[in-house]
């Protein structure tokens, strides 16, 4: 059976027979997760041998002292810094803090409509520049998103008609957004890219130049060949905010067969509805459907929500057009958080973490917003309140990613022989005292690394 059939048919089973329908209830029945915690020990975490190097002098004494513990995971847990924009610039740096208490990757908003280049972007320059470099400061891994979408566009991109020309203003903008921020490693090339010919899709100067190009397979086909001329170390991403539709199964199969150059599967889960909600089987059977694509999975939305659940879309639609009508009237009509609901978004996330934190093919988790304001579609989507206080899932993530996931080691070793070493794969710092004299010290632990870690000290 050919390779396109065979992840067609898994993606058939994994909707049809398992479903995405999780329990009509406030308390949320733990998962099974039968392995998971080996699955992590087994691809998270490395055994190593570390040999520190002392600079020169012969050792009075072998026995040493260390202290050291991981600071940053090779695993991206992030968050979007995109609800940020109305925000004041004190509850912006109340916002930063709380996600560097937690995440270690960050995903930054490139929206055409917000970076239209027929207006003055220097008020725009310098907040994502400063962005950029506080992400940096602060060790975060970036996403730039995204470098083109259908969505979110200015009005003169919505109205343009030549698609010759708009073709070279669509590559003037992803070159400048790639060369202008060398520090961004991850983009996200075509937001959503099955969509543009969805009835919910206005048509647009990008859609007419899709159907130019021959449609969707061979327009995303240029651009990632595009993208690839412009710079080819980038981590490049085919995101859709519906991961089960099997047309996006079909366009990576597609990818694969043409050998285009990218790098991951985005996934979003955007969980507003009870028929969005993912199942333990349903996630872990859509994972698994594209892993023969042997492209690494990024979760790069993910929305649960201490709110009230519509049950399908179309019940959605109807709140969504009142809060359109709401704001049309310069008032806010979003969705209260829900005491037993957050209870029951802190179960459901440490489960939805932790199985996808176990399988070896998924390499990022994105929460969309971190708190309640500003969240996405109205609902209480974030981790933190209206005013950033902490939400039991805040907590609950927190004690998973900075605790049950990390280590930390405090021991006494034979400075000669070296210290062997095992651990979750990141990047450490810490302290060894040998000889009467303390040693500052960092090293990345790598997964496929085979020869031992060699430090050479020096002090600070």
């Amino acid at each position: 059976m050919p390779l396109r059939f065979f992840l067609l048919f898994s993606l058939m089973l994994c909707v049809n027979v398992t479903g995405l329908y999780a329990q009509d209830r406030l308390i949320h029945k733990p998962w099974k997760l039968e392995q998971a915690n080996q699955r992590i020990d087994s691809i998270r975490k490395g055994s190593t041998t570390i040999q520190f190097i002392h600079p020169g002098k012969q050792l009075s004494v072998s026995q040493a002292t260390t202290s050291f513990e991981l600071v940053n995971h090779d695993f991206n847990f992030g968050v979007s810094l995109t609800q940020m924009g109305p925000f004041s610039s004190e509850y912006q740096e109340i916002y930063k803090s709380r996600a560097k208490e937690l995440f270690n990757f960050v995903t930054l908003g490139f929206y055409w409509a917000g970076r239209d280049e027929r207006t003055d972007l220097t008020g725009y320059k310098r907040q994502m520049r400063a962005k950029v470099d506080w992400a940096v400061e602060n060790n975060f891994k970036i996403k730039g998103h995204p470098l083109l979408w259908h969505e979110s566009l200015p009005k003169w991109v919505i109205d343009y008609e030549d698609s010759a020309t708009l073709e070279k203003i669509i590559y003037k903008r992803i070159k400048d957004l790639i060369q202008t921020y060398p520090e961004i490693e991850y983009w996200d090339v075509y937001n959503e890219a099955i969509a543009p010919f969805k009835d919910h899709v206005t048509p647009s100067g990008v859609t007419r130049w899709i159907t130019y190009k021959g449609g969707i397979y061979p327009a995303m086909k240029a651009l990632y060949d595009f993208v690839n001329q412009i710079d080819a170390n980038k981590i490049y991403t085919n995101n859709h905010y519906h991961p089960t539709d099997p047309e996006f199964l079909k366009l990576n199969t597609f990818f694969i067969e043409q050998n285009v150059g990218y790098h991951a599967i985005g996934m979003q889960a955007h969980m507003q509805t009870h028929d969005n909600l993912f199942t333990e089987d349903a996630l872990w059977n859509l994972v698994n459907t594209f892993t023969p694509l042997g492209k690494k999975i990024q979760f790069t939305e993910v929305t649960v929500t201490s709110s009230k659940l519509f049950n399908n879309w179309k019940d959605h639609q109807v709140f969504l057009e009142e809060r359109k009508e709401a704001q049309k009237k310069g008032k806010m009509l979003n969705l209260p958080s829900i005491a037993e609901k957050e209870v029951y978004q802190a179960a459901y996330l440490k489960d939805f973490y932790t199985l996808l934190f176990s399988h070896p093919n998924v390499s990022s988790i994105t929460m969309w917003n971190l708190t309640d304001r500003n969240a996405w579609r109205g609902h209480a989507g974030g981790i933190l309140d209206m005013e950033l206080q902490p939400k039991k899932a805040f907590y609950t993530l927190k004690k998973l990613i900075k605790d049950t996931w990390t280590t930390r080691v405090n021991t006494t070793f034979d400075f000669d022989k070296g210290l062997a070493f095992s651990g979750f794969y990141g990047t450490y710092e810490g302290v060894v005292n040998v000889d009467g004299t303390s040693y500052s010290f960092s090293f990345e632990h790598k997964k496929g690394a085979d020869k031992p870690i060699h430090i050479t000290l020096s002090k600070q």
